[in-house]
């Protein structure tokens, strides 16, 4: 059953996450937009859709299946946190999984586990920008390289992770923010990319993958939430936009 999130009932999911006992995962970038040196500034790149056209573009590309949360739906049972503040690794994995999907290749499920080495292998909280630039010079391994979830150990890890995880390197992204966040990220997902995003209001990373037009006519963005089964969610509203970094990936490497 999907959660669905606007400026009035906000608190309250804040306050069910806390009570589940989910920590804080996502931290305010680091970086000041344009200075990551392998992410381009979306706004300087990709013309923005006016606004005007949003809702009835929404609309067609959601009949045609053209989001790419129509196109590939990860399992929440695979991407599940698990009460760890690990948000901003899981949906990253969400995120190049998509990707991967949307390049035409065999899907292959990731272990998002394979890039805590970002922060010496301990399972707290972090910067998405920082997380996005060790993806783009690691990589994420294969889940069959991590057998065991939440494992933080790489003793415990598959001979061969670390070559097997260049396999999959953010090799092409964007860095959204640089006039509008907002309309860039509806622009992003409208030209059929998902969106690794954070929330500050939430201390949480998501993946956004599509938008839709509800009953009152209010534009929503859904998120698959590495919170769990049952647990996707749609948002409206202020609390829809991206206030700890959102970012676009284009492409990453793939060779099996």
């Amino acid at each position: 059953m999907s959660l669905f999130i606007d400026d009035n009932n906000f608190q309250e999911v804040v306050d069910a996450s806390v009570a589940a006992g989910f920590e804080a995962g996502a931290l305010p970038r680091q970086t000041q937009i344009g200075e990551l040196a392998c992410a381009l500034v979306f706004s300087e790149h990709i013309p923005i859709i006016p606004p005007e056209e949003w809702v009835p573009r929404i609309k067609d590309m959601q009949a045609a299946g053209g989001f790419i949360g129509q196109r590939f739906q990860p399992d929440p049972k695979a991407h599940y946190q698990n009460g760890t503040p690990l948000c901003w690794a899981f949906s990253l994995g969400e995120a190049i999984e998509g990707v991967i999907v949307s390049m035409g290749q065999p899907y292959r499920l990731l272990a998002p586990e394979s890039i805590l080495g970002v922060c010496n292998y301990r399972k707290q909280g972090f910067y998405l920008d920082r997380a996005l630039e060790w993806v783009a010079e690691h990589g994420m391994a294969r889940r069959e390289f991590v057998p065991q979830m939440y494992s933080s150990n790489p003793r415990e890890w598959k001979q061969g992770w670390e070559q097997a995880a260049l396999n999959n390197v953010a090799l092409e992204w964007f860095d959204l923010g640089g006039k509008d966040v907002w309309a860039e990220t509806v622009t992003a997902l409208l030209s059929g990319f998902g969106c690794y995003v954070g929330y500050d209001w939430w201390s949480h990373a998501v993946f956004l993958d599509q938008l839709a037009v509800n009953d009152k006519g209010q534009i929503v963005v859904h998120s698959p939430n590495s919170h769990g089964p049952g647990n996707d969610v749609w948002l409206t509203g202020n609390k829809a936009v991206p206030s700890m970094g959102s970012f676009v990936l284009r492409s990453v490497t793939y060779s099996g």
